[in-house]
């Protein structure tokens, strides 16, 4: 008995063993529901995490027209962020709810706080908030019908930077805080077109920033870049480039992840030395909708993306010189899906189920013994 006992455990070690050849790479992952009320939410959905590697997130909640703020209860908040609603392990606080919060884009400043981009659908402006420790703070940033795909990005100095599409103008804008007003620049100008949705923002290590958007007019995926007074814009991809997302990774690289809506497919593109280097990422058809990209500190990229066919979130990751390809989640979910990094490469995901009309979380940082914690489930391929 003793004899099969030890042949078990060390089965059960070998398995153990062979499952964690995946773990440096997508690790043992937990999927919780964030706001369990089954209401029409988590639509636009932004992460971002703090110094301690806590999760926060903004959606739109379609059910009030309001912009929402999502931390995990018992992790460190900010003094005076008063009317919490505990939702499951989540507390969830209304920003905005003057039926606005769409494209709404979240990061952190240095203290915790956080720093919010959003379009009003009312009033058809960008609008801004902070909180500043006692309470939200919200300003606009410009208005006639602006706003939409906002990407907002801090610098070092705490300064906001946002990308957002002026879809009066068809065109592309930039918008940086200098401490007193906003200061707007018009970043790529398509007379008698539309140049700039799907935009996605990037600070470089020297806050230089970078815009990867869609150029619809010319059915290309574009790429822009400020050199401390002009901005130079290329074409990356000649095909159309659609749900974009930008992340910098050592040595100032660029990565790029976007959506080819013509052969619906999962695309990216890096940029080496002068040139870009194009590659297909998932070619099963309906993949790569609310694509999104973040390069960890050993300069590998990994991308989270949706098929709209199967209705999974899946995530690719370079490993090498191939892409592995897992399903995080399935059965109805993934749409609005995005994520981030944190500062141990820990992944942390938001999603929205889309049958139980929420928005859902997953974190490669959950104890696989803990309550729904598991390994990822279905490898797609390498």
């Amino acid at each position: 008995m003793r004899k099969l006992s030890a042949i078990l455990l060390l089965a059960a070690f070998a398995c153990v063993l062979s499952a964690g050849n995946y773990d440096s790479y997508y690790g043992n992952y937990g999927i919780e529901t964030v706001d369990v009320r089954a209401h029409d939410k988590g639509y636009y959905l932004s992460i971002d995490t703090d110094r301690d590697s806590n999760p926060k997130m903004t959606y739109y909640d379609a059910t009030e027209g309001s912009l929402k703020y999502a931390e995990r209860a018992g992790s460190a908040m900010p003094s005076g962020m008063a009317g919490a609603e505990l939702q499951g392990a989540w507390l969830i606080r209304t920003v905005d709810k003057s039926r606005t919060g769409k494209f709404c884009s979240l990061k952190l400043d240095r203290d915790g706080f956080p720093n919010i981009s959003y379009y009003d659908s009312i009033n058809r402006a960008l609008k801004f908030a902070r909180f500043d420790g006692s309470k939200w703070k919200i300003t606009l940033v410009d208005s006639g019908n602006v706003g939409t795909y906002s990407s907002l990005r801090l610098d070092r100095n705490g300064r906001p930077h946002i990308a957002y599409y002026d879809a009066k103008q068809g065109i592309l804008k930039y918008a940086v805080f200098d401490g007193e007003k906003w200061n707007i620049s018009e970043i790529d100008y398509a007379r008698f077109g539309n140049s700039g949705k799907f935009a996605s923002l990037a600070l470089g290590g020297d806050d230089r920033p970078y815009v990867s958007y869609f150029d619809e007019s010319n059915g290309c995926l574009k790429f822009a870049s400020c050199n401390g007074i002009d901005w130079v814009v290329e074409t990356v991809d000649a095909r159309p480039g659609q749900f974009t997302s930008i992340a910098v990774g050592p040595s100032e690289s660029i990565h790029i992840s976007y959506y080819d809506p013509n052969r619906a497919v999962l695309c990216y593109a890096v940029k080496k030395a002068f040139n870009w280097e194009l590659k297909t990422i998932d070619e099963e058809t309906g993949t790569g909708m609310y694509s999104h990209i973040a390069v960890d500190s050993k300069g590998t990229p990994r991308i989270i993306y949706f098929s709209s066919l199967k209705k999974n979130v899946n995530m690719a990751t370079l490993i090498g010189l191939n892409w592995s390809r897992v399903v995080l989640d399935s059965g109805g979910v993934g749409a609005d899906c995005t994520f981030c990094l944190d500062q141990h490469d820990g992944w942390h995901a938001a999603y929205r189920d889309i049958v139980n009309s929420s928005p859902k979380y997953a974190t490669s940082n959950s104890n696989p013994a803990s309550d729904n914690g598991r390994w990822p489930f279905h490898i797609i391929g390498h």
